[in-house]
């Protein structure tokens, strides 16, 4: 419980920093944050997975779950971020909701995922099944974020905050490029960790 909390505030302050930079105009502000906070989640997720161990099939699912619930948590932070930051018109930016939307998506499946795999554990359920799900998921996951990356790279995105066209209403999207490049950046880290853990796992 105690750290579901800490969860929450870190969320919370993290996601408040963010608009604040994103109301004022501090472009390298809100860069650092979304920076570090994709870092410390990130590192939160090897430290977990590490103190579990992989001693039988049950902590390979409990490291799974770990990782996976840790994917969730960007997700949930992006979906977050982008919600307060483009629906009270802290910035305008016309698609935003479908990258919320999006990113909810995300976050409910893999938390699901992650909770799953927790029981499977508990109740020392070899599930081989949820095991490839998982670990098919997980390489979905490390394939894609490194493009989304790229993507917001080669659109010039990361750096639209620099244009004219990244001033305008309605074309204020660099504060969620930020936000979804390093988000991005901490899942396929997370996921990379998740693929190597679920092959031991995985049948």
């Amino acid at each position: 419980m105690s750290s579901m909390i800490i969860w929450v505030l870190g969320i919370g302050v993290s996601v408040a920093l963010l608009v604040l930079s994103a109301a004022k105009g501090l472009f390298w502000v809100h860069v650092m944050v979304a920076a570090s906070v994709a870092i410390l989640v990130a590192l939160s997720a090897f430290v977990e997975s590490r103190s579990i161990g992989s001693d039988g099939k049950g902590d390979v699912g409990r490291q799974a779950s770990s990782n996976l619930r840790h994917m969730g948590l960007v997700w949930t932070w992006a979906a977050l971020a982008t919600v307060v930051t483009y629906s009270f018109d802290i910035l305008q930016w016309r698609e935003w909701w479908h990258f919320f939307i999006a990113a909810l998506a995300f976050a409910g499946l893999t938390l699901f995922l992650s909770a799953t795999l927790q029981k499977d554990a508990d109740t020392k359920t070899d599930d081989d099944t949820m095991f490839k799900i998982a670990h098919g998921y997980a390489i979905a996951t490390l394939v894609g974020a490194p493009l989304v990356m790229l993507g917001l790279l080669q659109q010039g995105k990361m750096w639209r905050y620099f244009t004219e066209a990244g001033q305008r209403s309605g074309s204020q999207d660099w504060a969620a490029s930020n936000v979804y490049f390093f988000g991005a950046l901490a899942i396929a880290a997370i996921a990379c960790n998740a693929v190597i853990g679920l092959r031991k796992g995985k049948r």
